[in-house]
């Protein structure tokens, strides 16, 4: 019976949730610059400018009698300290913006969520399929038995990565991370290749 590899489970939540964190995170970012950073700025600029216009006419009755327009705009700058403003509000650093800019919603947003995207999109590209024939299939390519020469263990018990090899020099990585079912692939072509050196289920014979 024909081996075809499944994208893995856990790769796909990884990629799923990695791009749903990126979208929230560009979205996050999007509201703070276009939103929420501009109105503290103007929060904070309002707040100096009333604090500059009641000290100015404070120091002015001082020496002269204010007159309407002044004693108008002298309560207005007070009346929005003591009501709007009882706490001075913190003056937005030079680069919130920019942070929020570059790092969340261009970062995140615009780069982020596309790059988990075609990462999945790539997986499901990718998979891999070893028919009955002995014939290999990587995606779109198929590759005849007379053309597979081997396949390289050197980093399958350390990395869960082994490589296909073909007679035209190409070696085709097969990660058993990404999908599910590499590992009866790897063991049935153990069998052909390396006969008697490899368990059924893709392990050295003896390994304890």
């Amino acid at each position: 019976m024909a081996i075809e590899t499944r994208i893995q489970k856990r790769q796909t939540i990884q990629n799923v949730a990695y791009a749903v964190i990126c979208l929230i995170l560009g979205l996050w970012g999007w509201y703070d610059y276009a939103v929420k950073i501009p109105a503290h700025e103007a929060a904070f600029q309002e707040f100096v400018a009333a604090e500059d216009t009641r000290t100015k006419l404070e120091k002015l009755a001082l020496v002269t009698p204010l007159n309407a327009e002044q004693r108008v705009e002298f309560n207005q700058a007070r009346e929005l300290l003591e009501q709007k403003y009882k706490e001075k509000p913190a003056e937005p650093a030079v680069y919130d913006r920019a942070v929020q800019l570059w790092l969340y919603i261009v970062g995140c947003g615009v780069l982020g969520v596309p790059w988990f995207a075609f990462a999945q999109w790539n997986l499901s590209r990718n998979r891999y399929r070893l028919n009955d024939d002995g014939s290999f299939e990587s995606g779109n390519n198929k590759i005849s038995a007379e053309q597979l020469t081997g396949i390289d263990l050197s980093r399958w018990m350390a990395k869960s990565i082994a490589q296909v090899q073909t007679a035209d020099g190409r070696k085709i990585d097969l990660d058993d991370y990404k999908y599910k079912g590499v590992e009866d692939i790897v063991a049935a072509l153990d069998a052909r290749f390396h006969p008697g050196e490899w368990t059924s289920d893709a392990r050295p014979i003896g390994d304890p």
